[in-house]
């Protein structure tokens, strides 16, 4: 496993990434939508989410709202901090997704603008397959990632610079793009008033947009042999963005019976 880029840093933001994002409002209206349609609605009640890079744990929140059982992964204290806060009946684990190893009892894996940081094909297996051992047979894991296939134009020609303000707090991502390399930097930049003083962060994340047959050889290698792909567009979001949806064969899979 050749682990060679640092997963983004959130620890001095993670206040910030708390407030402002994937928010309750902001799962309800978009993100839990479109689950229900490709994951939820092929789950029995309390069934058990593996969540990876739950962040701040909101989506854990609004789940065990309706009623499964999550565990979470995150490479960051800080945000487990707050997770641990917002969704107390969950489980959150400090791990690295490309190192953790968990038995096959989950019956299904979500990952929601995770892979965006992992940036070379082997780290994607290595976290595929940690997946892949977590799952009971037959069950699914969804997740998002951006594809180069499809945002390579768009990429040179947007803007994708985010801007979030309060009264006490802002938050500001501005993205550079580097098409020799499919390369992202996102340059972040976080305002907080605290004792009547404002305070800043900053920090740099690398996100990579990898070309559609990598991410398929990835989960071939990884050994998920079932899966499918559809844009994000198609469940209302403004971004080319492939989210795949995949499934762990089940033992009794061609044996005929």
């Amino acid at each position: 496993m050749s682990l060679l880029n640092a997963l983004p840093n959130y620890d001095t933001i993670a206040s910030l990434q708390n407030e402002f994002k994937n928010t309750p409002e902001v799962l309800v209206q978009g993100i839990l939508p479109a689950l229900d349609q490709v994951l939820l609605s092929q789950l029995f009640p309390e069934s058990h989410i593996l969540e990876l890079g739950c962040g701040s744990g909101y989506l854990a929140q609004q789940l065990n709202i309706r009623g499964y059982k999550v565990t979470g992964i995150d490479a960051s204290e800080g945000m487990l901090n707050h997770a641990r806060k917002n969704a107390p009946e969950s489980e959150f684990i400090l791990s690295d997704i490309r190192q953790f190893d968990l038995p096959p009892i989950f019956d299904a894996a979500l990952a929601n603008d995770v892979f965006h940081f992992i940036h070379n094909k082997e780290d994607l297996k290595a976290a595929f397959k940690n997946v892949y051992t977590a799952l009971k047979d037959g069950g699914v894991f969804v997740f998002n990632i951006p594809i180069t296939d499809w945002l390579h134009e768009a990429a040179q020609n947007n803007n994708f610079n985010i801007v979030n303000i309060s009264d006490r707090s802002s938050l500001i991502e501005l993205f550079y793009y580097k098409p020799e390399d499919r390369l992202w930097e996102i340059k972040v930049t976080g305002f907080e008033l605290i004792d009547k003083n404002w305070q800043r962060s900053d920090t740099v994340w690398l996100r990579k947009d990898h070309f559609l047959v990598e991410v398929e050889s990835a989960l071939k290698d990884a050994g998920f042999t079932q899966f499918n792909y559809y844009n994000t567009r198609d469940f209302g979001e403004t971004e080319d963005i492939a989210c795949f949806v995949c499934q762990k064969a089940s033992l009794n899979a061609g044996s005929g019976e």
